[in-house]
């Protein structure tokens, strides 16, 4: 009699056990793990010239200082000169910080990917991109690709950051001014070695 009651209070702390030990094992698989592009990363320049696209001589130029210089076949237009409409900024964007950095580094959180870009000025070192729709700036992630999509006044920029199969960082620009052909930067980072 004392040997069957023991077998059932064994049986019924066993129970909980294993059930708390599938829990716990459950919960170490489903716990996310870090995207592959998060780490330091520096420009490769080779790799980055193998990709870079010859800009087409017969594009139309990117108004600068509020002054439109348009050509055909690199014979300017007349007329292309003008004052700058009113309410227009003369200066013209700068290009995005990735397109102007040597090294990255990538971290991130649950719904924040953060970019410090260490040989930039200090007020442009750091961008942090957040989940979905944030302040006119749509971002999206997974383990292996980091997007972000914003448009202003003057054009659209869509940047992509994705691992490569040989370990490799490739960032895509795509940058789209009104009144011009879509251009798009493309830029080879390599994992920084660990010190």
């Amino acid at each position: 009699m004392t040997f069957h009651c023991l077998a059932i209070v064994q049986r019924k702390l066993t129970a909980p056990l294993i059930g708390l030990l599938f829990c716990a094992i459950s919960v170490s698989a489903g716990a996310k793990q870090a995207p592959e592009f998060v780490g330091t990363w520096v420009l490769n320049q080779a790799e980055t010239e193998l990709l870079r696209d010859d800009l087409d001589e017969k594009t139309i130029k990117i108004p600068t200082a509020g002054r439109a210089q348009i050509s055909v076949m690199g014979i300017p237009l007349p007329g292309g000169g003008g004052s700058t409409r009113s309410g227009h900024s003369p200066l013209t964007a700068k290009q995005p910080e990735v397109l102007r950095c040597k090294t990255m580094t990538i971290s991130a959180r649950e719904n924040l990917v953060e970019l410090f870009y260490p040989d930039l000025d200090p007020q442009e070192q750091r961008e942090t991109l957040r989940a979905g729709h944030y302040r006119g700036r749509d971002s999206k992630w997974s383990r292996k690709r980091l997007q972000q999509k914003y448009k202003t006044s003057e054009r659209s920029v869509s940047k992509k950051w994705s691992m490569r199969k040989d370990g490799r960082l490739l960032v895509e620009v795509a940058i789209k001014h009104k009144k011009a052909k879509k251009l798009t930067f493309r830029r080879v980072f390599d994992r920084a070695a660990a010190k």
